[in-house]
């Protein structure tokens, strides 16, 4: 096992006229976490202390069939309920930060505040990561995407860019309660920018609230760049956004320990901060794949959680119930970071969905 103690070599001394050590945080917005689309489950919570690594999750489905004749010269029959059951999973997680007595003492770096200061930060991060990687395995299951995923840029490619029609599209994918369970859209910079440059941004001020908040379509946008670009034709970039109800997506977690590790011979006397934890994400109306198993045995990957054959609808659960819907479009090249300008590319003609005007690129 590598320690990767931070050494004086890789702080600052602190000469007189250095000053205050100047903290570089990262520039995480984490918004789509704290967006409200993840729910606290206090009955996914009971299930974290207990052995295993699953987490079930049972249901009773709704009342089914038609009414029964009645008279006088039959029995009334009874009827039973059917109930079900979603698979989650459980993260063992554990991460560690160090420092040197020397090195702290020499370069006057408040490395131990540092970690203690941010370390709920960084677990912030790491859930973003993980409900972008489960959304996207998720969404990536076939018959889950043909109820929940629409994909503009191949159901018409000859209009395939982000817009009013296709948002309609995806936002229909809900039926009869599209207008009921959805709330709000998460999207990244990129997508923010063209939906400016649509003039479909309103600011809403509502009633007894202090902050308006944008919306588009009427839904709430949450703006977050943790939601990727994909540039792998960069004259042609495309963006899934995650239109969503609130609490489509139950969560918990718990802090198992946080611990402090002193050694005072180890590289002139060190220490270090360990925290561990247990947590799980899951969308609601899912379940996890009963022959799943991790590489590691316990605790999956992000990459396993991305994963298409990771995730799978419930039998006999209507595919409104799971209140997500990705929206994958292509991007307007000319407003996204990293992509090739639609002014020099040959990548064909596109459309602007602001208005009547058609620019070929």
């Amino acid at each position: 096992m590598a320690d990767n103690y931070t050494l004086l070599s890789q702080l600052v001394e602190h000469p007189a006229l250095f000053g205050t050590y100047v903290l570089n945080q990262a520039l995480k917005t984490n918004r789509f976490v704290q967006s409200g689309i993840l729910t606290p489950d206090q009955q996914l919570g009971s299930q974290l202390s207990q052995p295993g690594s699953r987490i079930i999750i049972p249901f009773i489905n709704d009342l089914t069939g038609d009414p029964d004749t009645w008279s006088d010269t039959k029995d009334i029959e009874v009827n039973n309920l059917s109930t079900g059951k979603q698979q989650g999973i459980k993260f063992y997680q554990a991460k560690a930060y160090g420092y040197t007595e020397f090195g702290q003492m020499v370069s006057g770096a408040p490395v131990a505040d540092t970690i203690g200061q941010r370390f709920a930060a960084f677990w912030n991060r790491a859930d973003e990561k993980t409900l972008i990687a489960i959304l996207q395995g998720v969404m990536a299951n076939a018959t889950i995407a043909a109820a929940k995923f629409y994909d503009q840029t191949a159901k018409t490619p000859t209009e395939p860019t982000f817009g009013a029609k296709g948002f309609l599209g995806a936002i229909g994918l809900m039926g009869d309660v599209q207008d009921t369970s959805l709330g709000a859209i998460a999207i990244n910079s990129a997508t923010y920018s063209l939906m400016k440059f649509q003039g479909l941004i309103d600011t809403i001020q509502p009633q007894g609230a202090v902050t308006p908040f944008e919306a588009y379509n009427g839904l709430r946008i949450v703006l977050d760049d943790d939601i990727p670009v994909d540039l792998t034709t960069p004259a042609k970039p495309t963006s899934t956004a995650y239109i969503f109800g609130s609490g489509a997506v139950s969560y918990s977690r718990a802090m198992q320990s946080t611990e402090t590790k002193h050694d005072p011979l180890s590289k002139g006397g060190s220490d270090a901060i360990v925290q561990k934890r247990i947590g799980t994400i899951h969308v609601n109306g899912t379940s996890l794949v009963s022959s799943f198993a991790p590489a590691d045995g316990v605790s999956p990957t992000l990459a396993e959680l991305s994963a298409s054959t990771t995730w799978e609808i419930v039998d006999g659960v209507d595919p409104r119930n799971i209140q997500v819907v990705a929206y994958k479009a292509q991007l307007d090249p000319d407003l996204t970071p990293g992509a090739t300008s639609s002014t020099t590319s040959n990548s064909g003609s596109t459309t602007s969905n602001s208005g009547s005007t058609t620019s070929n690129g």
